[in-house]
Formats: C-alpha cells, sequence, structure tokens
C-alpha cells in the first residue's frame, strides 16, 4: 500500500490550484487585451481610410491620366534583421505590412502604397475582410466614397497583432511564473505551519514505546482532538484489557489449583472399593468442568455483540419455568420458589443468552440461600422499563463489597466454603450489557441480595 504524505498532497494540490488560477487569468486577460488590440487595429484602419478619403476629395490628387499614384515605402536595412532595430530615421519597417489602395468604379487602380500594386487588397464591400495574399493574411477595410465614386481599401497583415499577441503571450507568462513563485513558498510556509503539530503527533506515536499506555497530550487542531482522543480511549481499553487478563491468569490459576490439587491427592489414593475417594474425585471433576465450562462461556461472551434484529419477545414465566426444569434436582429442591410472574411479561432478548443469565442467578440465588431458604422472582412494569427482582434469603453481601459483584472471580470471604468459581455474575453482567439491561445489587433491610433487572421496553419489531 503507498503511503501518501499529507503535507505533500496538500502542496501539491494548493500550488495546481494557484497555478490553474493564475495560468486561466492569464488567457482569460490574454484573450480579453488581444480583443481590444484588434479594435485598435481595426479603428486605425478605418481612421487611415478616412484620412486618404479626405486626400482623393483635392482635384490634384488623382491622377488623370490613367497613371497609378504610388506611395513609396523606406527600404528595410539589410542590417536589420542582425541588428534588430526596428527604428529607422525615415520610418519603420512596419509600414511594409500596412498597405492601402484606391480603386474606380471601373476597377482601375489610382492611388496604392508600393507595396500593393499587384492586386486588390480588400473586396468591394463595405466593412473589415480578412484575405490570402501572398502567403499572408491580411485583414483589410472597405470603404467607397460616392462623392469621388472611388473604392478606399486599407489593409494591415494579421501577423503583426500575432506577434504583438506573442509578447503579450509571453508576458503575460513571466507574470505567472513571477507570481506563482512567492505564491508557492507563501503556501509551503502556511502548510508547514500549520501542519506541524500533525508531524509532532506523529513523530510522538513512532517514538512510543509499545508497551506505554499512557494518554496521550498533544496540542492539536480541533479536526484532530476527536483522534487523539479515540486513541486515549483505546490505549485506556487495551490497558484494562491487559490488566484484566492477568487478574483473569492469576484468578483462573488460583481457581483450578484446588480441584487439580483434591484430583490428585484422590486419584494417588483412589481405591475401587472406596465409595468416598470415588465420590470425592467425581465431585473435584464435575467443579472442573463447571468452571472450565464457565470460562469458555464467558470468553466467548466477551467477543460477542447484539443486533436490534436479532432480539426477540420472550415471555417471561414461560423462560423461567423452562430454567428451573433443567437446573438439578439438588438445586431447586433445597429451597423455596416464589415467582409472582403475569403472563403479560414479556422481555426482548436472545433467548438463548437470556436462559444463561436467569439460570446463573437462581442458580446462585439458590446456593447462597442455604437449605431451606427462600428465593422469589418479581416482575413490575415502570414507565419505560420492565423491572425483574430476584431476590434471595442468604446473608447478603457487604455493602463496601457490592460494587465488586460482576468481577470475574470474586467471592466474599464468607462464602468462600459455598461451591462456586466466581463467574456466575460476571456472566449475568456481560450478557446484561449484551441486552442494553441494567443490572443493580442491592440487601434487602431484613436479609439476602436483591438482584434487578431493568430490561428496556422497546420492540424490535
Amino acid at each position: 500500500m503507498i503511503r501518501r504524505s499529507l503535507r505533500r498532497q496538500l502542496l501539491l494540490a494548493t500550488n495546481f490550484v494557484v497555478l490553474l488560477v493564475l495560468a486561466l487569468g492569464a488567457w482569460f486577460n490574454y484573450h480579453m487585451t488581444k480583443h481590444e488590440l484588434d479594435e485598435v487595429f481595426d479603428a486605425e484602419l478605418a481612421q487611415t481610410t478616412r484620412m486618404i478619403k479626405s486626400l482623393i476629395h483635392d482635384p490634384g490628387f488623382l491622377p488623370q491620366d490613367g497613371t497609378v499614384r504610388t506611395i513609396e515605402l523606406p527600404p528595410i536595412p539589410a542590417e536589420y534583421a542582425a541588428r534588430g532595430d526596428e527604428r529607422q530615421r525615415d520610418g519603420h519597417p512596419y509600414e511594409r505590412k500596412l498597405a492601402f489602395q484606391v480603386w474606380s468604379t471601373t476597377q482601375h487602380l489610382l492611388v496604392a502604397s508600393e507595396n500593393a500594386m499587384t492586386q486588390p487588397i480588400s473586396k468591394p464591400q463595405a466593412g473589415y475582410h480578412e484575405l490570402p495574399i501572398d502567403g499572408y493574411t491580411w485583414i483589410s477595410f472597405s470603404y467607397f466614397d460616392p462623392e469621388t465614386q472611388t473604392w478606399i481599401y486599407t489593409a494591415q497583415r494579421e501577423d503583426v497583432r500575432s506577434e504583438l499577441s506573442t509578447y503579450i503571450t509571453a508576458d503575460q507568462l513571466w507574470v505567472v511564473f513571477l507570481t506563482w513563485l512567492p505564491l508557492s513558498l507563501a503556501i509551503l510556509v502556511i502548510v508547514v505551519w500549520f501542519l506541524r503539530p500533525v508531524r509532532q503527533f506523529a513523530t510522538q506515536l513512532q517514538q512510543r514505546d509499545a508497551n506505554d499506555l499512557l494518554p496521550l497530550d498533544a496540542q492539536l487542531p480541533s479536526e484532530l482532538v476527536p483522534i487523539q482522543s479515540n486513541i486515549n480511549a483505546l490505549f485506556g481499553r487495551i490497558n484494562d484489557y491487559l490488566q484484566r487478563e492477568k487478574n483473569f491468569i492469576a484468578d483462573a490459576s488460583h481457581e483450578l489449583r484446588t480441584p487439580l490439587a483434591a484430583l490428585r491427592l484422590h486419584a494417588a489414593q483412589i481405591d475401587p472399593n472406596d465409595p468416598a475417594s470415588i465420590s470425592a474425585v467425581q465431585r473435584a471433576t464435575e467443579r472442573l468442568t463447571h468452571l472450565v465450562n464457565q470460562l469458555l462461556l464467558l470468553t466467548k461472551l466477551e467477543g460477542t455483540t447484539l443486533h436490534q434484529q436479532q432480539l426477540h419477545a420472550v415471555p417471561l414465566q414461560q423462560l423461567l419455568l423452562q430454567v428451573l426444569a433443567d437446573l438439578p434436582d439438588h438445586v431447586t429442591e433445597t429451597c423455596e420458589w416464589q415467582l409472582s410472574i403475569t403472563d403479560d411479561c414479556i422481555v426482548y432478548g436472545l433467548p438463548t443468552l437470556l436462559e444463561v443469565l436467569f439460570r446463573n442467578l437462581l442458580q446462585n440465588a439458590a446456593k447462597y440461600s442455604g437449605d431451606d431458604g427462600v428465593v422469589s422472582v418479581s416482575c413490575r412494569r415502570e414507565s419505560n422499563f420492565l423491572r425483574i427482582s430476584v431476590h434471595d434469603s442468604g446473608p447478603g453481601v457487604p455493602e463496601s463489597e457490592l460494587a465488586r459483584l460482576g468481577e470475574r472471580f470474586f467471592r466474599h470471604p464468607q462464602t468462600r466454603h459455598i461451591d462456586g468459581a466466581g463467574l456466575g455474575l460476571s456472566i449475568v453482567t456481560r450478557i446484561a450489557q449484551l441486552h442494553g439491561i441494567q443490572l443493580s445489587f442491592a440487601n434487602y433491610p431484613a436479609g439476602g441480595l436483591a438482584v434487578q433487572l431493568d430490561f428496556p421496553l422497546l420492540d424490535p419489531s
């Protein structure tokens, strides 16, 4: 993939636009100037024609013997081309690029300049004309004088105008070039100056150690502040993720060590005729299997996202009855279940994940309620959410520890004697986040922990 410099692209694009604007301005100015020059030359042709008209009104000016009055032109010096001096003592070499004639209505040439003795330089039609004569294009003006019954032609070679236009074009190019140079330097200074924070920011990122996840604090333009904010947020998430992984590895190692030690101990002393040893190995195996399954489920949920199209309407009463039916008998038979759920309690979510959420909540509540405990589940409809409460009759959690509920492997020291891996509420928390459910924990005054889930009343259909 080709890496393109932002500064280089800005310089090239800006200079291209400046050159384009200058070139278009020069082109427009050139054509406007050429148009004005053509008007000036055309006016001179008309003015010269009127001067000749005043001359031929003199009775002695037009020849009466059939000859042609010739107006002589100054010769061109031999060294003119090499010397390049256009001004002469007796005139200008460009005079040979100007010509005039006077013709009678019977097509007899009466008066002509020395360089217009062979053929008409215009047409017997009033106005301006362009004629090819001797390899050149002549721009001419025709005028009929009714008093003398003559046609007056004045003409100018087109290359005179083209030469002047060429000089104008060259001057315009120099103007464009001399204008572009300081503009280009100014653009370079401006781009380098205003992109300096961006370059410093890029240098800071390049020189940053891969393990340095501290927030960036560069002075950037307002357009780049969101980029820095997002990068800092990304650094924060990465740092948090790495910290969680460190804690996860430490906690997982600790939690796995106990069932593995029990397995190793009982496996070394197992006696096929000793039911107690076999039962201990089975319990350790079941605990280890449960822990691994919970870890796998939690890992899978970490990379999961839900879209509104995936959510379905799920009757809460039917869902809870199905969850209770799937729980082991030793869980459901140790406590009393009180469900205050009506048929119109509908939640929206992915049914499989909601089953996992409530299975963990109900199993957790039954486990900490103890023998002959009570687990109650209620549903209440509020203005913009559906509140579901799961309340157990256990010892509850100290107020200082409520905020830690949902952390992976967190278990209060007073409840470590109860089987568990400390992952159930972590899975509940993650599923609640995926569904946009507000999850909260509170202790009841009479005892026990209450888990509240506020489902949004949003129909995805």
